[in-house]
């Protein structure tokens, strides 16, 4: 019997898995011309990353939304992407109100009368460990992190669903798939961001809209200061970790992972080995270390 189960366990897995492969080998590229004219919406918008997502989806042609709470960095934004893009439309936003989020959308809808495209992009960190991290930003860096995501991917939702297309790019991190010491509650809320996207994946199968999750590493922003720069072995360029983002999206890609075989590697060993990743934080949490991810808090930044 037992036999028999694991033989049939054995041509099912390999069923599945070559029609993954097959479904993937299969599916038309789609262009980047698929990009003209569509309405992006772009939380932390301001800086960073999100600029450069900013500036990448302009670039193609888009109708990029910006949002951010700094009203004076959206404009010179807003002003330095216009040469290039279909149309930009710059709207302050805490994306911890929701009051703000609503206006966000409804600018949107009325402005462009549809919505093609949400990156969830604005975030902070606190790092440090977790006693030396005050309640409020605990509570403010999980809001920020996955509850404003997920807040603003509702509200979204019913325009897309209407549509009948839509992708949501949740920007988590590789803290996301790897829990990373010294910035226990950053890495929390992007494991969490991590489950919300698998989960709303799975749930939004055969209504035409995707979610893709984005793990980018120690990326060139505001976040990687000169202690931070003295500790880590690499850090990615934000125009790089965009296009690469955009190529992915359109290549039909649901997770877009950073950080190159060094990253794959330990996510191997973080699924497969736990221990060995116990070791190798043990000796990873140096006095330096911690003091390093104490100097990146992003929170009340942008």
């Amino acid at each position: 019997m037992f036999r028999s189960m694991a033989r049939w366990l054995a041509v099912g897995g390999a069923v599945v898995a070559a029609g993954s492969w097959l479904s993937r080998y299969l599916r038309p590229l789609q262009s980047t011309l698929t990009l003209n004219e569509a309405v992006v919406i772009i939380t932390g918008a301001s800086a960073g990353i999100g600029r450069a997502y900013a500036e990448a989806f302009a670039k193609r042609g888009a109708r990029v939304v910006l949002a951010a709470r700094r009203a004076d960095l959206l404009e010179d934004l807003r002003l330095h992407i216009e040469t290039y893009a279909s149309d930009v439309l710059a709207i302050p936003t805490d994306v911890n109100s929701e009051d703000d989020l609503r206006r966000l959308v409804d600018q949107t809808m009325q402005h462009y009368g549809r919505i093609d495209i949400l990156v969830n992009n604005a975030g902070a960190d606190a790092g440090g460990q977790l006693y030396s991290i005050s309640l409020d930003e605990i509570r403010t860096l999980v809001r920020t992190n996955l509850e404003a995501p997920m807040s603003l991917t509702h509200l979204v939702l019913p325009t897309m669903l209407a549509q009948r297309s839509g992708k949501i790019v949740n920007i988590a991190s590789i803290a996301g798939r790897i829990a990373q010491a010294a910035s226990t509650v950053y890495s929390s809320s992007k494991i969490g961001l991590m489950g919300f996207s698998d989960a709303l994946r799975r749930e939004l199968v055969g209504t035409g809209i995707d979610v893709i999750t984005v793990l980018p590493t120690w990326t060139r922003t505001a976040m990687v200061t000169p202690e931070i720069n003295k500790q880590v072995n690499f850090v990615d360029d934000p125009t790089a970790v965009a296009e690469r983002t955009i190529e992915g999206m359109l290549m039909g890609e649901s997770e877009i992972v950073f950080g190159g075989n060094i990253m794959k590697f330990g996510l191997f060993v973080e699924r497969h080995f736990p221990a060995l990743m116990d070791l190798y934080w043990r000796s990873e949490l140096t006095p330096q270390y911690i003091e390093a991810m104490r100097s990146n808090s992003q929170i009340g930044r942008n």
